[in-house]
């Protein structure tokens, strides 16, 4: 089972998926460097587990906000070094994670957890929610969101929501292929379980073979 030094970052393993929920609801789970390590630890100690499921979530009405806005308002790469280098290899474990990995959107998804989400195989949208990457408006270039919205919705989209750093909402999310699926906000946890209990059903092996071959971007066959 993993374990985190925080509890600021919940985990809760059940028999067939870990559930990851960023526990700092007062603040809309805006990240602080103690949730990205813990983010961190958590996928880094379920790295071998072939096909394991993952959830990832927020309590309350937000699931993140992204970085809290104190850390990000100032020179982020200057005065958080560390901290970068520690979530840029978060981003690359929930990628490269073994298993599907689905995300629960309620209310928003802001700045560094839509980043996250790139990088699901699942991303389920409550139907009030909204997607946002405002990086550009405190002076952050994100190469990560770059490279994956590249990919994922292609060069016009990508500017528009780099350059611009203004919000959409789920529906347009869902109509550029960031999003899985659109269902109630009550429903939008359940329906991300339903998911990953749906390829649990295959072979673990093969489920983390494919995530490999969907991972390689373009690579040769």
């Amino acid at each position: 089972m993993a374990s985190i030094d925080t509890d600021l970052v919940e985990l809760d393993r059940s028999a067939d998926h870990l559930e990851v929920r960023l526990n700092r609801p007062d603040k809309l789970n805006a990240l602080t460097p103690e949730m990205v390590d813990g983010l961190h630890d958590a996928f880094a100690q379920i790295s071998v587990e072939r096909g394991l499921g993952v959830l990832i979530t927020g309590s309350g009405r937000v699931t993140s906000a992204g970085m809290d806005t104190e850390i990000v308002a100032g020179d982020y790469h200057e005065e958080y070094p560390e901290l970068d280098a520690t979530l840029q290899e978060a981003y690359r474990l929930i990628e490269t994670h073994p298993g599907p990995v689905a995300i629960a959107g309620k209310g928003a998804l802001v700045g560094a957890a839509a980043i996250v989400s790139l990088s699901c195989e699942f991303v389920v949208l409550g139907d009030g929610a909204t997607f946002v990457i405002p990086e550009v408006k405190y002076g952050i270039a994100s190469r990560r969101a770059a490279d994956q919205l590249l990919d994922l919705v292609g060069r016009k989209p990508a500017a528009e929501l780099l350059l611009t750093g203004e919000e959409i909402d789920a529906q347009r999310a869902r109509s550029l292929e960031l999003a899985t699926d659109v269902v109630s906000v009550a429903a939008v946890e359940d329906r991300a379980r339903e998911l990953l209990a749906a390829v649990g059903e295959n072979d673990a092996e093969t489920v983390a073979q494919l995530i490999g071959l969907l991972n390689r971007r373009g690579d040769d066959a």
